[in-house]
């Protein structure tokens, strides 16, 4: 298990994708031992990305004028809340790598990272698991209450209603920005 835990995190430090060897450890091990094996090394990963982006802060990059863009894009997000961050994770539309490392880079709380990762994390891995067995235990156990009702459909409800709101978020603010809501209760009146 420590082997898989090392070799998780180590892929998860290239532009390599992580989801192959997650769902491969989850047919080796189980649900339960694959569960521990992909949340250990999650949180690991969490903590490298998080501390690239904490060292990335404190440097200057003189490329391309990158450090004053980088500077710009660090005060724009600083106020980030972490319900937008846990709707970006929950929907999976952003890369997970890139979110942590930023999340350094801006000084966002590690706990709230480690906190909102691990609870956008949970509802994906029973999707994992489910690819690499082919079976869906919660779909058993809650049809046995007369709720017809798989996993992926739980996740894939979970992941657009996260996409929903974030999109309904992002439009509200462009709309605060360019003062058009205001305009638009002028024009209702």
């Amino acid at each position: 298990m420590v082997v898989a835990i090392f070799l998780i995190c180590l892929v998860s430090l290239t532009p390599l994708p992580t989801l192959p060897m997650v769902i491969y450890y989850y047919s080796k091990f189980g649900l339960l031992d694959g569960f521990i094996v992909v949340i250990i090394a999650s949180n690991l990963k969490i903590f490298i990305h998080y501390n690239i982006g904490k060292i990335l802060r404190n440097k200057e990059i003189k490329f391309l004028n990158l450090d004053k863009k980088l500077s710009k894009a660090k005060k724009k997000y600083k106020s980030l809340r972490s319900k937008d961050i846990l709707l970006i994770r929950l929907s999976n539309l952003f890369i997970t790598r890139i979110l942590n490392i930023f999340l350094g880079f801006s000084n966002f709380s590690v706990k709230k990272t480690f906190i909102i990762n691990n609870v956008a994390l949970i509802p994906w891995q029973l999707l994992y698991f489910y690819s690499a067995t082919k079976v869906d235990p919660l779909s058993e156990m809650i049809s046995r209450f007369g709720i017809s009702i798989t996993i992926v459909k739980i996740i894939s409800f979970i992941s657009i209603t996260s996409m929903t709101f974030l999109s309904i978020r992002i439009v509200i603010g462009v709309l605060k920005r360019f003062k058009i809501i205001n305009k638009i209760g002028e024009f209702i009146k």
